[in-house]
């Protein structure tokens, strides 16, 4: 049986459903419809169906058991059993995932794809684990590009641009590097700061920037590909705990495929920036040359960045870089 909860949240973790089923709370910030959602969704028919009922995931989503830092502090302490969280999110409290989302890093997706399914992603993974919780699969956020109230696709046109930061390093880098006048503000503020004119730039993934309408403030849409996110599943080690080695391994086995949950996230993307296109919005692709000179700008910082991640972070750096080569970039 299909379990979302809309509206209501029941209080408890991994509660008793019955005698027989074993209840546990999973949360997203997504909105149900999306494929977020919908992977979750599998997920959850897949292990009631293997477990015949005895465990059923309940999805909570569109942020009903809070914003995403606090829902990885509460699966942290078993309160929550299990979310869906965003790369940016997982980067906070683990700095050194944060090293796949260096500005201007990977060309390719099917590059950033090739290191998180190998060794790399396994290292990254047991990171995560030293946080108390278990990273059961890697997710997707997407590709992250350039906004503005002008063309940007020229480099040049950056430099002193009113620019809104993201609380992250990887966005620090970013406009620093291009000499743009950077003001930090956290997501939910940007909006209201671009309707006033405090900034009139900033980042976004596509579905995004599309999906909330970013577009009406903030039409140019420069398709940078200068920062990927990927994402994850986490479910509590408490939680897991509480479980059988055999249900523990049916919940890992239950996921569905992570490609085909990457595949179905970039396809809305394209999807949602193509309709913005064919509705007038002003979408620019740069050519190979300007997105270089966009990369020159960013790559000597590179050292600075990931010094300043903390954490394993330098040491982990020089694995990055063979496993992209290895990857084939």
């Amino acid at each position: 049986m299909k379990k979302l909860i809309i509206g209501t949240v029941v209080s408890g973790c991994l509660a008793t459903a019955t005698s027989a089923q074993v209840e546990i709370k999973l949360a997203s910030i997504a909105p149900a419809g999306t494929p977020w959602i919908g992977h979750l969704e599998t997920w959850e028919k897949n292990v009631e169906a293997a477990t015949n009922g005895e465990i059923d995931i309940v999805i909570y989503p569109s942020g009903q058991l809070g914003n995403e830092y606090d829902t990885f502090k509460q699966v942290q302490r078993g309160r929550i059993d299990a979310a869906s969280l965003s790369g940016g999110v997982l980067s906070a409290f683990v700095p050194e995932l944060a090293l796949m989302s260096t500005p201007y890093l990977f060309d390719k997706v099917e590059t950033i794809d090739c290191v998180y399914d190998g060794a790399m992603g396994d290292t990254m993974k047991s990171l995560v684990a030293d946080k108390d919780v278990e990273l059961l699969q890697w997710g997707e956020t997407g590709w992250v590009h350039v906004y503005a109230q002008d063309d940007l696709s020229d480099v040049a046109n950056a430099e002193g641009y009113k620019a809104r930061v993201a609380p992250h390093d990887m966005s620090r880098t970013l406009w620093a590097s291009v000499g743009a006048n950077g003001t930090e503000l956290p997501y939910a503020e940007t909006p209201a700061a671009l309707q006033t004119g405090l900034v009139k730039a900033g980042e976004s993934a596509e579905v995004s920037y599309v999906a909330f309408g970013l577009g009406k403030v903030a039409p140019h849409f420069m398709m940078t590909y200068h920062m990927h996110q990927a994402g994850g599943i986490i479910i509590s080690e408490r939680t897991m705990r509480k479980l059988s080695p055999e249900q523990q391994q049916i919940l890992r086995d239950s996921l569905p495929s992570t490609q085909g949950g990457r595949d179905e996230i970039r396809q809305m993307g394209v999807a949602l920036v193509r309709k913005y296109e064919a509705a007038g919005g002003p979408v620019h692709r740069l050519t190979d040359e300007q997105r270089a000179a966009w990369k020159a700008k960013v790559e000597p910082n590179w050292p600075g960045f990931v010094a300043g991640l903390g954490g394993q972070s330098e040491a982990m750096w020089p694995q990055v870089l063979e496993a992209k080569s290895a990857c084939g970039e």
